[in-house]
């Protein structure tokens, strides 16, 4: 249910040069894995993901199930023609 706020929260808060990092655990029981599979589709329409590889992560607190994403609003391109 909260998935279209969030990302209209996020599209608000973020312009072209924002980067948002983003955090997560993957859960794998119930409706979590369908869930997080529509956010990661819906959020690809108006942004650009890019993810953190485990060797980059805390080594303390680095765990396989854990997830880091930098995520940038797409660009959109001018209508117009040039010249």
């Amino acid at each position: 249910q909260s998935l279209e706020p969030l990302l209209k929260t996020l599209k608000e808060l973020t312009g072209p040069d924002t980067c948002v990092l983003c955090c997560y655990e993957q859960r794998t029981v119930g409706k979590n894995p369908e869930i997080e599979r529509k956010y990661f589709e819906l959020l690809q329409r108006d942004f650009e993901l890019e993810k953190i590889p485990l060797d980059k992560h805390d080594e303390e607190y680095r765990s396989e199930d854990i997830h880091i994403l930098t995520i940038h609003r797409r660009q959109t391109v001018g209508l117009g023609s040039p010249g």
